[in-house]
């Protein structure tokens, strides 16, 4: 006799009969059959409905017109009959009574709020005592259900200091050991992102979940969709968003742009749609301090990536599971991965983090000695901390262990060198935050077992959903956490977007990263506004830097462009300018774009026509001045790692001539033969969070240039195929 499973596995006491065997569902709403058997289910006389038997059952299958064409999670009888079904869930002797009463009356084809609504039964249900769940919450559980996938809500997992974390669980209905891949950050756990505290919270979730699924390409379902997504998020994304070009962009007085419209039933985040069906249990785990489990939160602290140990180690000794966790998800859940990661917790064997940094001072809050990054952007608290990151940040200007080590409080950093698992970071070049921790993963981390993805394209909050590249992951996943040789690690490891232009872009497939054999070319610096290959004749550039912080246009700065090129260029890695700098004052900042100019001195835009950073230039990067001391055993060739610290602090003495090294975010793109490249120079930048600094006073920056100086610009060039 073969087993299967009615519904959730939550519904016991229906008959059922086979032309085998017959009997009443137990208690985990579990059926006997042999193969190739029929089965039909029934309540003190009220037949349900019939199907072939195997080994997941819904309302869907025993439902003939919802079979005979399409699956309809909304056909009526379906919802009808399930939300019954749901709404009891244990039928005793006494409830196959009281449905024996009413069974010729009971209509499940009736509209469900008729069927409600309708007097016998109400009659029915007042006798069971019971109150029917919502058609939402019915049509959410059946959806699942016809995807094997169950459900199990606010589930309390202990820490090792006796506090405890919620997650909700999602795991093949299936009974079996599997692996599990799971998130853990402080976005929420419920659909789409969000917290649920009360049973209008539920609701409200229940809501958007059925609208997701049942009506995504209506107009009103995405308005819908995108205020309860930014709803919760825009405390996140307020000052995230590219500040909008006001001369060319009409304001969004109802939010932002309908590309915004969440596609996945989670942000950033793994999905059950995506893994459950594929033979793997999904956590969603949300942070000491948020939801339900409120409290102040410690952002990135220690506290938080022990926390996800516990966790970690709690999935790989359940009962469900094979022992092994993978841990996945995209910027908040990328940085979390690495803070637990480091803390090689039991179970963990791979990962895959997407565009996440792991140097909390100088990815994320203090690139380039300054608040250059928007990291103002993510206390989520409801309601919001008195006293969160990014206030211990301001009182921490300089990077220091206690800080910012992997032992923070608050914003702690991962000691890379620790993190040894398979891994399998990516990054776009259009991101402004997030963009840099990536790449340094893959570059800094012990691991052997590592692949790297640059991509182009819209956010991460899209692609990482995309067929293409989740069935990668999953493979990845497959492989590490399954044993599966499938073939993904003979791959290149190195997957490289070449963007062309206006979105376009082509695959490159290398070996490492940055690329072997990439030749870094410096381009010289020359007073007259020039770049080339040559040493130039001695000159200064000398701009204005007392100036408004720069929300539309650029307002001073120096800007330097090449020659033609004389061929097609192609570029991806680091950037970097190494500069000969002075000011008037006692501090100055540098603030790079380089862009790059057609045949007819149009800029060329790289980022993707959708992107939410599409207005970004193919490359840019910033820095404080005082700050110039370069970390040695950090630094490469290619790109300048800092101290930041207090001893290495440099403010400049007027006038003084220092030399200075800015590196950038990672990029790629193609130069095509004619086209130029420009590097522009501001002292101030949109993406300040403070702009209070006294030094701007009156002030004027200058570069130099010439034998004695040689600024340059470095860039990396590949070789060609």
């Amino acid at each position: 006799m073969l087993q299967g499973i009615f519904m959730d596995g939550s519904i016991s006491g229906i008959c059922y009969e086979t032309p085998h065997t017959q009997g009443v569902l137990d208690e985990n709403g579990c059926y006997c059959y042999e193969e190739g058997d029929s089965i039909t289910f029934s309540i003190g006389g009220l037949m349900l409905g019939s199907c072939m038997a195997k080994s997941t059952i819904c309302t869907v299958d025993i439902v003939a017109e919802a079979t005979s064409r399409l699956q309809m999670v909304t056909h009526y009888t379906v919802t009808n009959i399930a939300r019954l079904l749901l709404s009891v869930k244990t039928f005793n002797e006494k409830a196959a009574e009281v449905i024996a009463k009413y069974r010729w009356s009971i209509q499940f084809s009736l509209e469900p709020e008729r069927f409600a609504a309708c007097e016998p039964v109400a009659a029915c249900l007042a006798e069971l005592g019971v109150t029917l769940i919502s058609v939402e919450k019915t049509h959410n559980i059946v959806r699942r259900c016809m995807k094997g996938i169950l459900k199990e809500t606010d589930v309390k997992i202990p820490t090792r200091d006796g506090r405890y974390v919620l997650a909700d669980v999602y795991r093949p209905l299936v009974p079996g050991k599997y692996p599990v891949v799971m998130s853990m950050g402080a976005f929420g756990k419920s659909f789409i992102n969000g917290f649920t505290r009360t049973p209008e919270d539920e609701a409200y979730f229940d809501m958007i979940e059925d609208r997701f699924y049942e009506t995504y390409g209506d107009a009103e379902t995405k308005k819908m969709l995108q205020g309860a997504f930014f709803r919760r998020m825009a405390a996140c994304f307020g000052s995230a968003l590219p500040i909008p070009n006001l001369e060319h962009e009409p304001h969004h007085p109802d939010g932002p742009p309908p590309c915004l419209v969440p596609v996945s039933s989670a942000f950033e985040q793994v999905t059950a749609d995506d893994w459950v069906p594929y033979g793997y249990a999904v956590m969603l785990v949300e942070e000491y301090g948020t939801g339900a489990n409120n409290d102040h939160e410690k952002q990135f602290g220690e506290r938080n990536a022990k926390d996800y140990c516990d966790a970690i180690e709690w999935a790989a000794e359940q009962e469900w599971s094979s022992g092994k966790v993978g841990l996945y998800g995209a910027s908040y859940f990328a940085m979390t991965q690495y803070l637990a990661a480091q803390r090689h917790p039991k179970g963990l064997t791979a990962m895959i983090p997407i565009m996440g940094d792991y140097d909390s001072y100088r990815h994320y809050i203090y690139s380039g000695g300054g608040l250059f990054n928007r990291a103002d952007n993510m206390d989520l608290s409801e309601p919001p901390q008195e006293y969160c990151f990014m206030h211990r940040a301001k009182e921490q200007p300089f990077w220091n262990e206690e800080t910012y080590g992997p032992e923070g409080e608050y914003m702690s950093s991962a000691d890379i060198s620790k993190i040894d698992y398979p891994i399998w970071p990516a990054t776009e070049p259009d991101a402004s935050l997030h963009g840099l921790g990536s790449s340094e993963a893959y570059i800094n981390c012990s691991s052997e077992n590592k692949k790297f993805t640059l991509l182009n394209s819209c956010g991460i909050h899209f692609w990482m959903y995309g067929e293409e590249y989740i069935t990668r992951y999953r493979a990845f996943f497959d492989h590490w956490l399954k044993g599966e040789e499938n073939g993904i690690m003979e791959e290149p490891p190195v997957d490289i977007q070449i963007r062309t232009g206006n979105g376009n872009y082509y695959w490159r497939h290398e070996q490492d990263w940055p690329v072997p054999g990439t030749e870094y070319r410096k381009l010289y610096l020359t007073a007259a506004g020039g770049m080339g290959a040559s040493s130039p004749p001695d000159g200064v550039v000398t701009y204005d830097a007392d100036v408004a912080r720069s929300e539309i246009r650029r307002t001073s700065g120096a800007t330097f462009v090449t020659e033609p090129f004389a061929e097609d260029v192609e570029l991806a890695g680091y950037l970097k300018a190494g500069l000969y700098v002075s000011s008037t004052t006692n501090d100055m900042e540098v603030h790079m774009q380089i862009r790059v100019l057609d045949e007819n001195e149009q800029e060329v835009i790289y980022p993707a026509y959708t992107s939410m950073e599409r207005g970004l230039p193919l490359g840019f990067g910033s820095l404080k001045i005082s700050h110039r001391e370069l970390d040695e055993a950090q630094s490469r060739d290619y790109y300048p790692v800092h101290k930041h610290t207090e001893e290495a602090y440099k403010p400049l003495t007027p006038d003084e001539v220092v030399y200075c090294e800015v590196g950038t975010f990672p990029t790629s793109g193609l130069i095509r033969k004619g086209w130029k490249l420009q590097l522009e120079i501001d002292p101030v930048s949109n993406r300040w969070i403070d702009f209070t600094e006294e030094y701007r006073k009156d002030s004027k920056n200058s570069i130099y240039c010439g034998s004695e100086t040689p600024s340059f610009l470095q860039i990396p060039v590949l070789p060609k195929k």
